[in-house]
């Protein structure tokens, strides 16, 4: 039934954010700010969607926020300090993120420690390793011409090309997670890795995978950010990384694992980015935006608890 799906609290709770603001702000639902909606929404849905591949495993990252940072800046500083092209530092900056992702899961699943303390210490080596490079200043681009940045991130109307990069990755991996046998795979590994082992489920090399996957977006959204603004600041990867576990929980993965939905995950993504969109609308003091996250949040999570105890019984 439709009700027991993961994404009903988010559906919810997106109409009526979507309606609250219509009525406080017409111009909410006009098509400008409906691009700048799903522009805000590209990089944190990209992040988000490998976020929640990783929690519906049952493990979850801390240091996606500076995986953002360190795969751009690695790109541009590549390319700028040793004349080569821009393509091979963006190719350079995923194939880091990606050994990222594989140091993670390997430290976790080999010394079986919590994912939370092994990112915890990724997150600051890698914050630590980028500010002492760049001195905590913005790294901007050279030049705004070259064709990765066009691809990357152009402006198409009100729109721009990060979103359908963003659509692309939501669409592949929703399908990769609800009909294929990696997908069935990533729900037993984190339902019960016992039971997912003893049926001959590879528990330990799909957690890997996730942590790989959830690096390598990451990284990726970071190289679509810095194509959009041309520069890389230091000081964002912090509050993506909230955003995106935020978002995932909002669309549906549990914490603990075994269930959650990729689309539900972009909606928590667009439901995110709508209430931060209707508040500067409205006229509200942008800090209020944590405070009706964190409302949502309880919201919603008591909504997902209250549908998987009914699975349940």
């Amino acid at each position: 039934m439709i009700f027991f799906r993961p994404e009903i609290g988010v559906v919810i709770g997106l109409l009526i954010t979507w309606a609250i603001f219509y009525i406080l702000s017409p111009k909410f639902l006009w098509p400008a700010n409906i691009g700048n909606i799903f522009t805000a929404a590209a990089e944190l849905g990209i992040i988000a969607v490998g976020m929640a591949f990783l929690l519906i495993s049952g493990e979850f990252d801390l240091s996606v926020g500076s995986v953002y940072i360190i795969a751009p800046t690695l790109m541009m500083r590549i390319s700028d300090n040793f004349g080569i092209p821009l393509i091979l530092g963006f190719l350079i900056g995923l194939v880091v993120s990606c050994a990222i992702g594989f140091f993670n899961g390997i430290i976790t699943i080999k010394f079986n420690l919590p994912s939370f303390i092994v990112t915890l210490a990724s997150m600051m080596l890698l914050s630590g390793i980028v500010l002492a490079v760049t001195g905590g200043f913005i790294t901007e681009a050279s030049s705004r011409t070259p064709f990765l940045y066009t691809i990357l991130a152009r402006r198409l109307g009100f729109f721009r090309l990060s979103t359908l990069w963003m659509f692309g990755i939501v669409i592949l991996f929703s399908l990769i997670l609800d009909h294929s046998k990696y997908g069935n795979w990533v729900y037993a590994t984190g339902g019960n890795v016992v039971v997912a082992t003893k049926m001959g489920v590879a528990t330990h090399r799909v957690k890997i995978i996730n942590f790989v996957i959830c690096s390598l977006l990451a990284g990726f959204a970071g190289c679509v950010g810095a194509s959009r603004v041309y520069s890389v600041n230091p000081a964002v990867g912090f509050d993506l990384m909230l955003n995106a576990i935020a978002a995932a929980i909002i669309g549906g993965c549990l914490i603990t694992g075994g269930r959650g939905s990729i689309v539900g995950t972009f909606l928590g993504v667009m439901l995110l980015t709508s209430v931060n969109s209707g508040l500067i609308l409205a006229g509200a003091s942008p800090y209020w935006y944590r405070a009706f996250i964190g409302a949502i949040i309880l919201v919603v999570v008591v909504i997902n608890l209250a549908i998987t105890r009914r699975i349940r019984k």
